[in-house]
């Protein structure tokens, strides 16, 4: 039985993308991240075959982004024939609600940025848009301001922090109400031209003043769909379409079996399909396979991976990086001990958004790691003793190591060592199998990882797999 396509709402943008004059806004939107993005990388290679000579620029609706690809779209290029404007305006079409969970992830990402003044700034950003969606004004007032949105998600403890980076945003910014007057403004007065603005977003307010002027005014389609039945449905499409560009046979019910986990999102589905395509014996995955990797799955959380780093174990480093990027949900660290009928760990970033968190995880256990092992490198330095630091149980840890390291060394600036013993005998285990020149060059790889991320020399993912790779072939690891 042939399904029914997921993207067949977006044949008429497709159409109007290959067509000059271009109609001057395409909006679209649905209801699954991985199927709007897909949804934009569909039109632009569209617009990009037809225009050979065509210009495509990207903006994310935050701060400025609204003005300048408006600009962009008002302006007739240079060095181009064509030109394609692609906004990405989610945060734009928020309905008047806020969740304690936005709330959490968002001050947590902003505490393991680490004070890098890019990062924060644009969490600073979607911040004010937060601002907006529990309708509270921001004005000349941050802390107030961040009572009354803490306060809203039983959040009042966290006020301060978000004081904080509500207080980072520069005044001459543009906020989320300009901004959308400014978008429908175009949308209303540009005409057939040369350039065509696409702004998409995932689950728009219908009710928002925005989506129904921009429906209004663009071309526009919906690719969500109405229930669980037909978001299995659409799954299932999506897994045929990937098996066949893989060239494999993959038996129906795998889909069935992937899907039957209430996983209903595009992006973990693929990711654990293309695993069982991976893995599998012959050009057939079967059944079989599928019900055997779903029994040996088991949660993972952010600090299982820093774990691992941490022993130096690189293949389980790498299978759980996967795992922990092509998931529904992130968590940074697994209840306290081990029981998963604790109280739930704070939730953060979705699939890949979750690199960065991962990232400053990892960094910040290494800095941990450093500090504790250049600590046991100078008391053995100055000790007549000559054996290296050996292991020792936790109560022995609490007990002698940890005051020793702890103590006051005359002209010199305390320790870093401020986080929970149970953490710091764990890192100082950790530390054990490293050298202090070894945690040095590591960090100095995690620093190259974000800037790498940040000036386009790659992704989050290839980069920190690579960087993993390569510790790998260091002696002894």
């Amino acid at each position: 039985m042939k399904r029914p396509d997921p993207f067949a709402p977006l044949a008429p943008l497709l159409a109007s993308a290959r067509t000059t004059p271009l109609h001057p806004v395409l909006f679209l939107s649905g209801d699954d991240d991985w199927i709007v993005a897909e949804g934009a990388r569909r039109l632009t290679a569209a617009f990009q075959e037809a225009f050979r000579e065509g210009e495509v620029s990207t903006y994310e609706a935050a701060g400025e982004g609204v003005k300048e690809a408006v600009a962009d779209a008002a302006t007739v290029a240079l060095f181009s024939t064509n030109r394609l404007v692609v906004l990405e305006a989610t945060e734009l079409f928020r309905g008047k609600g806020l969740t304690a969970e936005e709330v959490d992830a968002l001050l947590d990402e902003a505490a393991e940025a680490q004070g890098d003044a890019r990062v924060l700034t644009r969490l600073a950003r979607k911040a004010h848009t937060f601002a907006g969606a529990a309708g509270v004004a921001v004005g000349d007032d941050p802390e107030d301001a961040a009572r009354r949105i803490a306060g809203r998600v039983k959040r009042a403890d966290r006020a301060p922090e978000l004081a904080a980076l509500l207080a980072l945003l520069p005044a001459f910014e543009e906020g989320a109400e300009s901004a959308l007057d400014r978008l429908l403004d175009f949308a209303a007065r540009a005409g057939a031209s040369d350039n065509v603005l696409l702004v998409h977003a995932v689950t728009p307010d219908a009710q928002h003043r925005a989506t129904q002027g921009l429906r209004r005014a663009a071309r526009a389609a919906d690719l969500s769909v109405p229930d669980e039945s037909a978001r299995r449905e659409r799954l299932a499409a999506l897994g045929l379409e990937r098996a066949i560009d893989r060239q494999v046979l993959v038996e129906p019910e795998v889909f069935e079996l992937l899907s039957g986990r209430g996983r209903l999102a595009a992006r973990p589905f693929l990711s654990d399909l293309d695993r069982l395509i991976d893995s599998a014996a012959g050009p057939r995955v079967t059944a079989e396979e599928a019900a055997r990797q779903i029994a040996d799955e088991s949660r993972e959380y952010g600090s299982d991976f820093v774990e691992a780093v941490a022993g130096r174990d690189v293949a389980g480093a790498l299978r759980l990086l996967g795992k922990l990027l092509s998931g529904a949900s992130f968590s940074a660290f697994r209840p306290w001990g081990g029981k998963e009928d604790a109280p739930s760990a704070k939730k953060g970033p979705r699939g890949e958004a979750a690199f960065f968190p991962l990232l400053g995880l990892l960094a910040a256990e290494i800095r941990r790691m450093l500090a504790l092992r250049a600590a046991l490198d100078e008391r053995a330095a100055s000790s007549s003793s000559s054996g290296a630091p050996r292991r020792v149980d936790y109560r022995g840890f609490v007990d002698r190591i940890l005051p020793a390291l702890k103590a006051t060394r005359p002209g010199l600036p305390p320790l870093p060592l401020d986080a929970h013993p149970f953490i710091l005998h764990k890192a100082y285990l950790a530390a054990l199998g490293w050298t202090a020149e070894d945690l040095k060059r590591a960090l100095i790889g995690l620093e190259a990882i974000d800037r790498g991320v940040k000036s386009g020399a790659g992704t989050g993912p290839e980069l920190l797999e690579a960087w993993l790779l390569s510790r790998a072939k260091i002696p002894g690891l």
